[in-house]
C-alpha cells in the first residue's frame, strides 16, 4: 500500500496514457473506402442504381448508404447528379457501358 501511495503521481501519469491511447485507437478511421462518381441519367433512381450495384445488399440498405455518403435527405435524384458510389460496388454492374463522371463522352 506504500509503494501505491508514493508513486500515485506514476500511476496516474500511466492511467491517462492508457485513457488517451485508446480513445486515439477507437477515433482514428483507417478505413478509408474508395469511392467513384457516378453520373445520373434521366431514368435513373436510386433503386434502379441499387439494382446494378449493390450485389448481395438489400436494396433498401444501399439506399440508405448512398443517400447517408451523398449528404441527400431524399431519395429523389436529378438527371446530370453526380453521386459518390464505393467503388468496390462498381464491379456489380451489369455491364461495361460506365459512365463517370469526369469521362469524355
Amino acid at each position: 500500500m506504500t509503494i501505491i501511495r508514493q508513486n500515485s503521481y506514476l500511476i496516474l501519469f500511466f492511467a491517462l496514457i492508457m485513457v488517451f491511447t485508446f480513445y486515439v485507437i477507437l477515433t482514428h478511421n483507417t478505413n478509408s473506402v474508395q469511392t467513384s462518381q457516378v453520373k445520373i441519367e434521366e431514368g435513373d433512381t436510386l433503386w434502379t442504381l441499387a439494382e446494378s450495384f449493390s450485389g448481395s445488399t438489400p436494396h433498401h440498405e444501399w439506399i440508405e448508404e448512398i443517400m447517408k455518403e451523398n449528404n441527400l435527405s431524399t431519395a429523389k435524384i436529378i438527371a446530370g447528379q453526380s453521386l459518390k458510389i464505393p467503388s468496390e460496388q462498381l464491379n456489380f454492374s451489369p455491364d461495361e457501358t460506365r459512365t463517370f463522371a469526369g469521362d469524355s463522352e
